[in-house]
């Protein structure tokens, strides 16, 4: 299994970034940080991650808590490929490893959750 995060699976410029921003369709939110999530058509998902030192002032608490953000969405695929925007909410960087893990988790589980209403809303 490779330890890479390529490029494929990251959202790389400001129009990523504001497609999902204009057209979000899933919010999310939780004690970290909230995701807005687009639904694609492609095969795979893409995560975006913002960490404003506004809200993270520590570099190494943005560092990690991006860390984090990056290696539960390798080993945690959505339920459907979406388009991710993870925004760090003020005092993220005082939360411990497991406690973002542990958001995630509860993220994660929001997303699918929101995504399957869609689709129930979509096929009725």
């Amino acid at each position: 299994m490779s330890h890479k995060f390529p490029k494929s699976a990251r959202l790389l410029n400001a129009q990523d970034y504001s497609q999902v921003f204009n057209k979000c369709s899933i919010r999310a939110g939780s004690t970290a940080g909230t995701v807005l999530a687009l639904p694609v058509l492609d095969n795979r998902s893409r995560l975006g991650i913002i960490v404003a030192k506004k809200n993270v002032r520590l570099a190494t608490d943005r560092n990690r808590i991006k860390r984090l953000v990056r290696e539960y969405f390798r080993h945690h695929p959505l339920s459907a490929p979406m388009c991710l925007v993870f925004m760090a909410k003020r005092g993220a960087g005082a939360l411990s490893n497991a406690d973002v893990i542990g958001d995630l988790d509860h993220l994660w589980g929001k997303l699918n959750h929101k995504h399957a209403q869609i689709q129930l809303e979509n096929d009725q």
